[in-house]
């Protein structure tokens, strides 16, 4: 009965004003600084929710990179249900669970970049989440890594040209700059909203540096880069200068047309 409830009430004026109460509670919370990495991704998780409910319309189309368990791609589907959204998941199991999970999603068994390759894949047997196409700098003293092999494809030649995307998600520890690249043509046409991870203990260990980052979204793409905390209470998007990766930095950004920031 509460379920059937919520699902009359979705959309409504008592809707959106819940959710603004809600969020704008949130946002007062996460101004409380906090350097524990499981609080900062529980944290990032719920702005991302929140983002996603602001941008999403039923026909939206989202693209998830680094699907992972489908905790993110679940929201997409309540937010946007007649959408067929795109989950990329280069973990052969998860892959797989995605498939049966959502079987209205199309999931890619792939990693991206921006060339389509053979490549060697980092899995961290003990922390999948933190698996990518390299090492990086883990926030855990005992990783266990095997290298498995997989393709790399650019997400510019997996959405068709008639596809327009509402939003995009890229969370692949330290890929996120070359899967951008190979996603210029895609982001371009649909202007999606696009978050993103990216820092020195990622991002840095691909050779890529911060203001690379802040070049390729600002200059290339003609987007405002900031955090989706600034984002979500309104304020300025970040210059140059105010982006940085560092131990004690957000590293969790939004990109989004300058018309929409």
């Amino acid at each position: 009965m509460l379920g059937r409830l919520k699902q009359q009430l979705r959309g409504t004026v008592v809707h959106r004003a819940y959710h603004a109460a809600r969020e704008q509670w949130q946002a007062w919370e996460d101004r409380r600084p906090t350097t524990d990495i499981s609080e900062m991704n529980a944290r990032y998780d719920r702005q991302t929710i929140a983002v996603m409910r602001r941008v999403l319309g039923p026909d939206s189309l989202c693209v998830d990179v680094g699907a992972h368990d489908g905790s993110l791609l679940e929201k997409m589907f309540a937010f946007a249900p007649n959408a067929r959204h795109l989950a990329i998941e280069p973990l052969p199991h998860l892959a797989e669970q995605l498939r049966s999970a959502f079987p209205n999603a199309r999931v890619q068994g792939c990693a991206l970049g921006d060339t389509r390759a053979s490549a060697s894949f980092q899995y961290v047997e003990n922390d999948p989440g933190y698996s990518g196409l390299r090492r990086r700098v883990y926030d855990r003293p005992d990783p266990i890594v095997r290298e498995l092999s997989v393709r790399v494809e650019r997400l510019d030649d997996l959405v068709p040209s008639t596809e327009r995307l509402a939003f995009l998600k890229i969370d692949v520890e330290g890929g996120e700059y070359h899967v951008l690249r190979g996603a210029l043509e895609t982001i371009r046409r649909g202007r999606p909203i696009v978050v993103f991870e990216a820092g020195e203990k990622s991002t840095g260990q691909y050779g890529v540096t911060a203001r690379e980052m802040y070049t390729l979204v600002t200059d290339t793409l003609g987007y405002s880069l900031t955090t989706m905390h600034r984002w979500l209470t309104g304020r300025p998007p970040l210059t140059a200068d105010q982006y940085h990766w560092g131990p004690e930095s957000d590293f969790y950004f939004l990109a989004a047309p300058r018309a929409a920031s």
